[in-house]
């Protein structure tokens, strides 16, 4: 049996450099990771689906993402053909701007 070049894919595997990972481990990307699990267990912020959610990094206000920003999402109302990501402008009208539910996010984190 005669062998050929073995298979490699077409998009190289990014490396994650040991700075990157250190920076991972640290307290407080294990705190954001912790804040998002927390989000991800409440219902859905714009139609109240019951959890779990996605975690929706908040854009709409132009600040830098960080996973502190967060809000809770159902699948449609996240990634679905009307949800945020695929019709943003017609999501944006229905429930309003997605920065404006953090404050009511961090209150029902507080009630968990």
């Amino acid at each position: 049996m005669k062998r050929g070049k073995p298979l490699q894919s077409k998009t190289p595997m990014r490396r994650v450099s040991a700075k990157e990972k250190a920076r991972k481990a640290t307290e407080k990307a294990q705190g954001a990771w912790e804040h998002m699990a927390a989000v991800k267990m409440l219902p859905c912020i714009a139609c109240g689906a019951a959890p779990p959610s996605q975690a929706h990094h908040v854009t709409g206000d132009k600040k830098p993402r960080s996973d502190w920003r967060v809000i809770p999402l159902c699948y449609a109302c996240h990634q679905g053909p009307l949800g945020y990501h695929a019709a943003k402008r017609s999501w944006v009208e229905q429930y309003g701007p997605d920065y404006e539910f953090l404050p009511l996010v961090a209150d029902l984190l507080q009630r968990h």
